[in-house]
């Protein structure tokens, strides 16, 4: 039997397999395409998103709390995710989309800088709930584009969208987002993963778990430590037996802070603290996690005595001899085979006030 497809005032002969109506836009993901000879915007389905392994954090329980407030809210609901790569903003916005899919809502990825009136007004064709998300926002939209965008976040069109923007940077983001709940209803950071984020996955994936302390540590003394950092750092002490330190020397993982940062110096041998007095120079320089600590100290010999004569002793500690770091990277402990302890202890630089020039 022929068929007969009709698009206008015109025909198509059509093969009845090709006919496939839907009332409702099936549960998935999709990216939005434009055919350039009519203009026409149609939607191409992609792989849905999938996760391999467990979830750590609170991503999970975010997700669900974001998706409960868009069911409740009677319009749209904006959500702004900003960090680094690898910090889990992509992972929350990826856990929407496979939550929104056990629940048979749909998730339109953006990938291309798409705005003005024909975006919108096909956005809103869709009138069932759909998951928009827009990746790397500010990198895909520049400013005006991102101007054209405020209309269709402002919810004032009747059909429920989740509308997920993802950012390295968000002061790149158009400012009439920000501190706006009517059109960006949640605005999350992520400047770095959590200590217990770090622990659990450590627990569950690092073999030599008495450095989980040290690693907690020296992730205190990155602004953003993600979770990139930590997946390759444990993967390398895993495969080579290493310390952190050990493992850090070769990946691309280095702390970013100047080497020119000052460390007060406590010094312990044989039980007993070298006075400060006794320092050739009572702060260090440097970078504790990247190169070896030297300094040198005052032997007094007969003291106390008519004979009291003192000398300089030069000590050397590595990185290796690193055994513990507070959690937010401020002291550092080493203890060489001797017994001998160094305690660093970070001096915070003072910040320079306007009014201390009256």
């Amino acid at each position: 039997m022929t068929y007969f497809l009709k698009n206008g005032n015109t025909y198509k002969v059509s093969k009845k397999e090709a006919i496939d109506l839907h009332e409702h836009l099936p549960a998935g993901n999709y990216v939005i395409k434009k055919n350039e000879m009519t203009g026409e915007m149609y939607l191409e389905q992609i792989d849905k998103f999938e996760f391999k392994g467990k979830i750590y954090g609170d991503t999970t329980k975010r997700a669900d709390r974001i998706l409960n407030s868009f069911h409740d809210r009677p319009a749209t609901t904006g959500v702004m995710l900003t960090g680094e790569k690898g910090s889990g903003k992509t992972l929350l916005a990826k856990m929407l989309s496979i939550k929104g899919y056990e629940q048979d809502i749909p998730t339109i990825v953006i990938n291309a800088p798409w705005c003005g009136d024909a975006f919108n007004a096909f956005i809103q064709s869709i009138e069932q709930p759909v998951i928009v998300v827009f990746d790397e926002f500010e990198k895909v939209y520049d400013e005006h584009e991102q101007e054209t965008m405020l209309t269709l976040l402002d919810g004032v069109y009747p059909t429920k969208k989740l509308f997920v923007l993802t950012c390295n940077d968000k002061w790149r983001v158009n400012s009439h987002m920000r501190n706006r709940p009517g059109r960006i209803f949640y605005s999350l950071e992520y400047k770095g993963l959590e200590e217990a984020f770090i622990r659990e996955y450590c627990e569950d994936n690092l073999n030599a778990k008495e450095h989980i302390e040290k690693i907690v540590g020296i992730a205190g003394t990155f602004d953003q430590f993600n979770f990139d950092m930590l997946k390759a750092l444990v993967e390398e002490m895993n495969r080579y037996n290493e310390t952190p330190q050990e493992a850090m020397s070769m990946l691309n993982t280095k702390p970013e802070y100047s080497d020119s940062s000052s460390y007060a110096i406590k010094l312990v041998i044989n039980g007993e603290e070298i006075k400060d007095t006794n320092y050739e120079e009572r702060e260090w320089h440097g970078n504790p996690l990247n190169k070896s600590v030297s300094l040198s100290y005052k032997v007094v010999e007969n003291e106390g005595t008519d004979d009291e004569s003192w000398d300089w002793e030069s000590i050397r500690f590595t990185p290796s001899e690193l055994k513990k770091i507070d959690s937010n990277g401020t002291k550092y402990v080493f203890t060489n085979e001797k017994g001998t302890s160094l305690i660093l202890t970070k001096v915070k630089q003072k910040s320079y006030s306007y009014w201390d020039a009256f």
